[in-house]
């Protein structure tokens, strides 16, 4: 999966997925039984439940088929689990998870963004910082300038009371 070439949907327009697909036979069972579906789709599962909601539709369309998977689902498993681009508007979570060095005063970080450590420097996933110009988001997370709150509700379709 490192070697792979990383797509821009995790799900093709157009894929379709179906019983038809499933395993109908002994041979095509036992096949299938040699490949970690279940596996792949709890890690797909816990992705999404934790970080990654985009990938709701297709972690729902794979689960159909958890029971009796064929080589169609397995191959679309295989698709989401291309390398994963995360984005943070936070300089300092950016510059640790890049950087190689441990410091005095990075000792203190919990277990769990270590491992996001590991996985950038493994190449599984990457952090990319994004400005707050681009974080829609944040008039409701932190203060910001009326300029800045102005723009932002206007890219989120928010609109006033009195021009309705």
């Amino acid at each position: 999966m490192q070697d792979c070439k990383p797509l821009d949907t995790p799900v093709a327009k157009g894929d379709k997925f179906n019983l038809k697909q499933c395993p109908n036979n002994d041979f095509k069972s036992k096949q299938m039984e040699s490949i970690p579906y279940a596996s792949v789709f709890g890690s797909l599962m816990y992705a999404q439940v934790c970080t990654r909601p985009d990938l709701a539709f297709i972690v729902n369309m794979l689960g159909r088929y958890l029971s009796n998977p064929g080589p169609a689902h397995w191959l679309a498993a295989k698709r989401v689990m291309r390398p994963l681009k995360l984005f943070c508007d936070n300089k300092a979570a950016v510059y640790f998870s890049n950087n190689s060095r441990s410091s005095i005063k990075s000792k203190y970080i919990d277990l769990k963004f270590l491992v996001v450590k590991e996985r950038v420097q493994n190449s599984v996933i990457s952090i990319k910082l994004i400005g707050s110009g681009s974080m829609l988001a944040d008039p409701l997370t932190k203060a910001l300038t009326p300029k800045v709150i102005i723009e932002h509700t206007t890219h989120m379709g928010v609109i006033s009371l009195d021009s309705v």
